[in-house]
């Protein structure tokens, strides 16, 4: 495949405790960035020959230019206090933070135009030179620009690849969801685990989403907003059954679907 295309960069401070992000900016138009991953190589000889070689990711090299960066954008990734003027104030003591850095790629896929976003996880970028140039016959532009370097997160994850999109909006939709730009619901946990049981269960069915409708179904189905029995009370289990489930609320994604398989044994 082949990329021609580059839009839509966003930068969001990472809470990896909670393993969510927050403070999410689109930093307006890019110019081009890059990824170059590093890695660490073992080989082992024996007899003369190549007999183990090992490549493990160790970290991936990071730059991003941009027409101009957000006033909140020191803030959310170098820790400098920016006033509600825009004043901005770096100190001595600031400190670069962890942040998730996401951007569109236009592709060619199997022949035809598509759009997929890329995820960075974890990123830590370092200020570089600010130069500046007086204006003379010409005009010459000074863009900003960041490097740093992306590393694997607790649960050794580095960088997240959406499914290929028709259009720039949908993969667009895809990052925003991924950094938090967009809610998606926390998907339904039942109160009873799929498996094996002797006599019939209630199940009881929540979600961490406020003000989430949650809706099931036992026939096999995919449940969705117009799909499925709106969930009010426990749900009793006194057979076989696949017991299905999503969350949803207007102005937020759809949760993941929450998938319980149950087999009550009789004796």
């Amino acid at each position: 495949m082949a990329n021609f295309g580059l839009s839509k960069p966003w930068i969001a401070e990472l809470d990896e405790k909670a393993g969510k992000y927050r403070n999410a900016f689109k930093c307006n138009k890019a110019i081009n960035t890059s990824v170059t991953p590093n890695f660490n190589e073992g080989k082992l000889y024996g007899d003369n020959q190549l007999a183990e070689a090992l490549k493990e990711f160790k970290e991936a090299n990071v730059s991003l230019a941009v027409d101009q960066m957000p006033i909140q954008a020191p803030k959310v990734v170098f820790g400098h206090e920016v006033g509600e003027s825009g004043e901005e104030i770096s100190r001595t003591g600031d400190s670069s933070r962890f942040v998730g850095y996401g951007f569109i790629v236009t592709e060619m896929y199997e022949g035809v135009k598509r759009f997929r976003a890329c995820l960075l996880l974890k990123v830590k970028f370092v200020e570089g030179e600010e130069s500046y140039e007086t204006q003379g016959e010409s005009i010459a532009f000074k863009t900003p620009t960041l490097n740093g370097t992306a590393m694997g997160t607790t649960k050794n994850e580095w960088r997240r690849k959406s499914p290929y999109y028709e259009t720039e909006d949908e993969a667009d939709k895809w990052l925003q969801v991924q950094l938090g730009v967009i809610e998606k619901c926390e998907t339904p946990v039942a109160s009873v685990k799929g498996g094996e049981y002797e006599e019939e269960q209630s199940v009881v069915l929540v979600t961490e989403t406020k003000d989430a409708t949650i809706k099931y179904t036992t026939d096999g189905t995919t449940p969705s907003a117009t799909n499925g029995i709106e969930y009010a009370e426990s749900i009793s289990i006194a057979k076989n059954i696949g017991l299905r489930a999503i969350a949803y609320k207007d102005g937020a994604e759809n949760s993941d679907v929450m998938i319980e398989e149950y087999f009550i044994i009789t004796v």
